[in-house]
């Protein structure tokens, strides 16, 4: 091995190599560089959920309307959009499914509050796969007693136009097989909601 004749440019080298890795996730997260991310007019981060968006079955008598949401600084080469909502803390940590939505279209940037209220097309474009309750649509939250619960919605840019389900009951764990490589990137949003 060589000793370094000029430390100070290997140095220099490196830490050029090292800011342009971490500026990569920004080139693929929107054509301009900015975060893909997703908002919603009915809460921010960390917030609760509105009475709106709670479940109506179990012990539960809400509206069970999925709430508005919006997503920008979209990732190029995005060919269409899977969105969920899960509680992920829920059954010891495997999660609980509450919404799935898929095959929309790439030209759509906002989901209007109760677009997840249809079964089995989602309203505006798009299908919904089966959720944990075993329903093609969006069921909210219906927490047990105690803290609150944690409902994060994610929505995935995916470079493929659309997911075949022909002849298959779709799941999200099975949706996620599916394009866990066609990824471009994802956004989340999180919000919170007790019994």
């Amino acid at each position: 091995m060589m000793p370094l004749r000029h430390p100070k440019i290997a140095a220099l080298t490196i830490s050029l190599a090292l800011a342009l890795l971490a500026f990569l996730p920004a080139l693929r997260a929107g054509d301009d560089g900015k975060k893909f991310a997703l908002t919603s007019p009915a809460f921010a981060e960390s917030d609760t959920l509105a009475d709106s968006t709670v479940l109506n079955g179990l012990d539960c008598h809400g509206p069970n309307r999925s709430p508005a949401l919006a997503w920008k600084n979209i990732p190029a080469g995005t060919k269409s959009f899977v969105i969920i909502c899960d509680d992920f803390e829920a059954r010891g940590g495997d999660g609980f499914i509450h919404w799935v939505a898929y095959n929309i279209s790439a030209t759509v940037d906002h989901l209007a509050e109760n677009a997840g209220a249809t079964e089995p097309d989602l309203t505006g474009g798009g299908r919904h796969a089966y959720n944990d309750f075993l329903r093609r649509r969006y069921d909210g939250p219906c927490p047990p007693e105690g803290a609150p619960h944690k409902y994060r919605f994610t929505v995935f840019a995916l470079s493929i136009p659309a997911i075949d389900d022909a002849g298959t009951p779709m799941t999200w764990r099975k949706l996620r097989f599916g394009i866990h490589d066609q990824i471009l990137g994802q956004a989340s949003l999180t919000g919170l909601r007790g019994h």
